[in-house]
């Protein structure tokens, strides 16, 4: 899910999740671009300009900053299906999932025939613990994006912690080829295969793999390990995931879902966010 900054009418269109711009320039192709502005009414020129200042301080890191201004503007287009995608994926990406979850549903609401499209709902609702209807976003989402492992290791995820592990073995969604380094490793080893270790020696070379690679590699072994229920592994290698110097909607979706899953790594967070006041000597 980790690509070239391109324009939302892509990143919304159902491709592969590799193609997903890097959220601070996707708001306004989603939409119309600011220069044409002038030609929306009032509230739809307004929402364009609060999701695009929400953008710029998601690559600031200004999470709450870009949260209150993405609220803003959905509630400005409440049936606007592409304020309410962007908004949702600027909630979900600034922390705020479950706020995100009610701009993904209120997108479905209005235009259903793109529902398939919408994995970024998926992760939402992962996020959130609501495993049974993130399984069924994935399911349905095979439908348009049928070789997509990333979406074969959601959807373990979601069945493993619903079923059991077991369960999420059978019924692993299958991949004609996803060409991307090590995303069919990550297929066998969802299928009980290979071992996590063997997918992150796919990418030992670091000078042939490239942080995009292990970055891939880190993100779906602790996801795996999620899905064993085993924390302290899972935690382990979603944070060494964010330490490869990548970026795009799922680097932000790695560090969002283990501060919502896993409540040591949120508070190993706010801890580390906190200014040092202590006086030297």
């Amino acid at each position: 899910m980790i690509g070239p900054r391109i324009s939302p009418h892509q990143a919304m269109s159902g491709r592969r999740w590799p193609r997903i711009a890097s959220v601070a320039v996707m708001w306004a192709g989603a939409l119309l671009s600011t220069s044409c502005t002038a030609q929306l009414p009032d509230e739809e020129t307004k929402a364009v300009t609060l999701l695009n200042k929400a953008g710029r301080l998601l690559e600031q890191k200004r999470w709450q900053e870009a949260a209150e201004m993405a609220l803003q503007a959905e509630q400005l287009q409440r049936e606007s299906y592409q304020v309410q995608q962007a908004a949702g994926q600027i909630l979900y990406l600034s922390g705020h999932s479950q706020q995100s979850l009610a701009c993904f549903d209120r997108a479905v609401r209005i235009d259903p025939v793109r529902a398939p499209d919408n994995w970024q709902r998926g992760i939402a609702l992962a996020s959130c613990g609501k495993f049974v209807e993130s399984a069924a976003q994935f399911k349905t989402h095979h439908d348009v994006n049928p070789d997509d492992v990333e979406n074969s290791a959601w959807y373990f995820l979601c069945i493993a912690k619903t079923q059991g592990i077991e369960a999420a073995r059978k019924t692993v969604i299958p991949s004609r080829g996803d060409s991307r380094e090590p995303m069919m490793s990550i297929l066998r080893m969802l299928k009980g295969e290979i071992t996590p270790q063997a997918v992150l020696d796919t990418v030992a070379d670091v000078e042939r793999s490239g942080p995009r690679a292990r970055f891939y590699a880190d993100l779906y072994v602790g996801l795996y390990f999620d899905s064993l229920d085993q924390p302290d592994e899972a935690i382990r290698f979603l944070k060494r995931s964010l330490q490869h110097g990548s970026e795009g909607y799922m680097v932000d979706t790695a560090r969002v879902y283990l501060n919502d899953r896993f409540a040591e790594a949120k508070a190993d967070e706010q801890k580390s966010e906190k200014p040092d006041n202590r006086n030297s000597d």
